[in-house]
C-alpha cells in the first residue's frame, strides 16, 4: 500500500499519464498538468482514435499523455519507459448526475442521441463499462495496472483498481480540488497551483435534494464499486495530505511565522500556498540546473507562474497566453542575480485590437514586488513591444527566481468585446514573449535587434553613433534605445520642451509626428541625414540637406497632400450639410 514516494522528480525516461475519467474536473486538471510541460512534450491525442493514428516512434517522444485513453495499452506502446500515473476521482453519485446533465446539454457528444430522452435513473444503469457496469472510475483505474480485465469478476477488478491506486503518483479528489493541487505541486516540486480555471464546467448544478430518493438509491446500487474505490482513494489522499502538511511545517513553518504544532485543521489556504512555494524553490535549487544571467520565456515552455489562462496554440503563429481570470499574473524567471549590472525586461503583447483600451493602457509591472517603469518601444497593428529597466537592487540573491508580475485594472471576456466570439473566459492581456537580461547585453539579446539589420535602420544608427555624443538626448522612436548609448525620448517629450539636439523622424509614422515638424524649424533644427525610412534633424553645425533632397522632400509633399485632402473633405462635408439643411 502507498508504494509511490512522497516526493518525486520527473526524469527524461518518465511519461506522465493523466487518466481523465468523465466529469471529474478533468478538463481543468488537464490544462493544469499541461502547464508543467513544454508544448512539444505533450501528446496531442486525447482520445483513443486519435492516438491510434500516431506512429509508435512519435508517441515515444512525448512525456505527457492525458485524456480518455483507456482502450490504448500505453505500457506496451511505451515499453522501456516509466509510466507515472495521476488521476482525480469524484464521489460516484455526483459524478453520474453530472455526466448525465453534461451529455444532455451537449448535442455534439457521441452519446447524446441515446441519452437525450433517458431519465437519470435509466442513465445510471446504461452506458456501462464491461462487467463492472456503471463503475467506470473502478474500470479506468484498474486498466492502468491490468489492461485486459475481461476475465476478472467485478470484485477482482475492484481489487486491481485498489492495487493500481497504491502505485499512483497522485490521486486527487474533486471535493477537495484545491488541496489536491497543493498535494500535486508538493509531490512533483511544481510552483503551487492555485485553481482559477473552470474548463467545461456547468453553469448551474443540480442538487441532490432535487432528485428523488429512489433515483439516488438506484445510482448508489449501480456504483457500489466506485463508492468503495472512492473511499480508498480518500484514505490515500488524506494520509498523503497530512504527511505533506507535517513535513512543510517542520521545514518552513518558522520562515512563515507558524507554530511548530500547526496542523492542516488550523492552516489557511494562503499559509499552505506559502509553504508549498518555499518547497518549490528548494526543490528547484536542488535540481542544480545551469543558471544564467539571461532568460527567454516564449510560452511554449512549462509555466512557472500564477494567474494565467490555458496555453493557446494558433496555427503557424507563436504560442501565447491570456492573463486572467484575476488582474495580476506572475512569472518566475530563473535568472541569477550575481552580476554587477542593471537588467532589462522585455515582453510582447498581442491582440491589442480586441482588448479594451482602458485595460491595455492600465498595465503595470513589478519585479520581486518593486514597481518598474515600462515604455512601448515598438508597436504595430497586431503587437505592442515593451521594455523596462530593472535596477540590480531589485533582484533577489536568495531565490533561484526573479518574479515578474503584470497587473491590469480589470478583466473582460472576448465575448463582451465581440458577441461573435464564443470565449467567455475573463481575460486581461495576451502575452507571447518575455525575457530578462543585463543592460550591457541589449544589443545582442534584445528581440528588437533584428530591425537594425535593415540597411536604412543600420545607417541611421551608425550616423548617430558617429556624430551624436553619448551625453546628448535623442528624440526618436523608443526602439532606438536598443542600439544607442544616448538617452532616447519620444516625440511627446520633444513637444513638452527638451534640451534634445537630435530628432529622428520615422517617415512611415508621419501621422504621429505632424506637430513635431512645425517645432523643428522654430527651434533651429535642420535635416542632416536621410534615407528611405528616416530623417535625422539636428541643431549641430553639420552639412545640411536641402528640403528638396531625394529623401526629405517626400515627407513634406506627403504632409501637403494630407492637409489638402483633409481640407477638401472638410469643405465637402460643410457643403453637403448646407445642402441637406436647405
Amino acid at each position: 500500500m502507498r508504494e509511490f514516494p512522497a516526493q518525486y522528480d520527473l526524469s527524461a525516461n518518465d511519461a506522465l499519464y493523466f487518466s481523465h475519467i468523465p466529469k471529474t474536473a478533468g478538463m481543468t486538471f488537464r490544462t493544469i498538468v499541461e502547464d508543467q510541460f513544454h508544448v512539444d512534450e505533450i501528446c496531442p491525442a486525447t482520445l483513443n482514435a486519435q492516438l491510434a493514428k500516431l506512429s509508435a516512434e512519435s508517441i515515444r517522444n512525448y512525456r505527457l499523455f492525458r485524456g480518455h485513453l483507456g482502450f490504448i495499452n500505453l505500457p506496451q506502446l511505451l515499453a522501456g519507459k516509466e509510466i507515472i500515473n495521476v488521476t482525480v476521482l469524484r464521489e460516484p453519485v455526483s459524478r453520474v448526475i453530472s455526466h448525465y446533465d453534461y451529455i444532455r446539454r451537449m448535442p455534439g457528444d457521441p452519446h447524446y442521441p441515446a441519452v437525450k430522452d433517458m431519465t437519470l435513473e435509466e442513465f445510471s444503469q446504461k452506458l456501462t463499462a464491461g462487467k463492472v457496469g456503471k463503475n467506470i472510475q473502478t474500470y479506468h483505474v484498474a486498466k492502468t495496472l491490468k489492461f485486459d480485465l475481461d476475465q476478472l469478476t467485478p470484485a477482482e477488478t475492484l481489487d486491481v483498481a485498489k492495487q493500481s491506486l497504491d502505485r499512483f503518483a497522485f490521486v486527487g479528489l474533486v471535493e477537495r480540488f484545491q488541496d489536491s493541487l497543493f498535494l500535486l505541486s508538493y509531490i512533483f516540486g511544481w510552483k503551487p497551483i492555485i485553481n482559477t480555471r473552470k474548463e467545461n464546467a456547468a453553469k448551474s448544478k443540480k442538487g441532490l435534494t432535487d432528485i428523488p430518493a429512489s433515483t439516488i438509491e438506484v445510482i448508489k446500487q449501480n456504483t457500489a464499486l466506485d463508492a468503495e474505490l472512492y473511499l480508498y482513494a480518500k484514505e490515500i489522499f488524506e494520509q498523503r495530505f497530512s504527511q505533506m502538511v507535517t513535513d512543510l511545517v517542520q521545514r518552513f513553518g518558522a520562515d512563515c511565522g507558524l507554530d511548530p504544532a500547526t496542523t492542516e485543521a488550523n492552516l489557511t489556504e494562503a499559509q499552505l500556498a506559502q509553504l508549498v512555494e518555499l518547497h518549490y524553490q528548494q526543490r528547484y535549487a536542488k535540481l542544480e540546473k545551469p543558471s544564467s544571467t539571461s532568460y527567454v520565456y516564449d510560452f511554449c515552455l512549462p509555466l512557472r507562474g500564477t494567474g494565467w489562462q490555458r496555453r493557446e496554440l494558433p496555427t503557424n503563429q507563436p504560442t501565447y497566453r491570456w492573463t486572467g481570470p484575476g488582474t495580476t499574473s506572475t512569472l518566475d524567471l530563473p535568472v541569477k542575480a550575481d552580476v554587477d549590472s542593471d537588467f532589462l525586461l522585455e515582453f510582447r503583447i498581442i491582440c491589442p485590437q480586441v482588448t479594451p483600451p482602458d485595460i491595455l493602457n492600465s498595465l503595470s509591472v513589478k519585479i520581486n514586488g518593486q514597481p518598474i517603469a515600462i515604455d512601448i518601444l515598438h508597436s504595430d497593428r497586431g503587437t505592442r513591444f515593451f521594455q523596462g529597466l530593472v535596477p540590480k537592487a531589485y533582484l533577489n540573491h536568495r531565490s533561484p527566481f526573479t518574479e515578474c508580475s503584470f497587473t491590469v485594472n480589470r478583466v473582460s471576456s472576448l465575448n463582451e468585446n465581440n458577441p461573435l466570439d464564443p470565449d467567455t473566459r475573463p481575460v486581461g492581456l495576451a502575452f507571447n514573449f518575455v525575457q530578462l537580461f543585463p543592460v550591457n547585453l541589449r544589443q545582442q539579446r534584445s528581440a528588437l535587434t533584428p530591425f537594425f539589420e535593415f540597411e536604412s535602420w543600420r545607417s541611421t544608427v551608425d550616423f548617430l553613433q558617429k556624430h551624436a555624443p553619448a551625453d546628448e538626448t535623442v528624440i526618436a522612436p523608443l526602439i532606438f534605445r536598443v542600439e544607442l548609448e544616448n538617452i532616447v525620448q519620444d516625440y511627446a517629450a520633444f513637444l513638452k520642451q527638451t534640451d534634445a539636439t537630435w530628432v529622428v523622424i520615422h517617415k512611415g509614422r508621419v501621422d504621429q509626428i505632424d506637430p513635431v515638424l512645425l517645432k523643428l524649424m522654430r527651434r533651429g533644427f535642420a535635416p542632416v541625414f536621410a534615407n528611405d525610412v528616416f530623417i535625422i534633424y539636428s541643431t549641430h553645425s553639420l552639412p545640411k540637406l536641402t528640403y528638396l533632397s531625394t529623401h526629405v522632400k517626400p515627407l513634406y509633399v506627403d504632409r501637403l497632400k494630407t492637409h489638402t485632402r483633409n481640407a477638401v473633405r472638410l469643405v465637402y462635408r460643410k457643403v453637403k450639410a448646407q445642402q441637406i439643411q436647405s
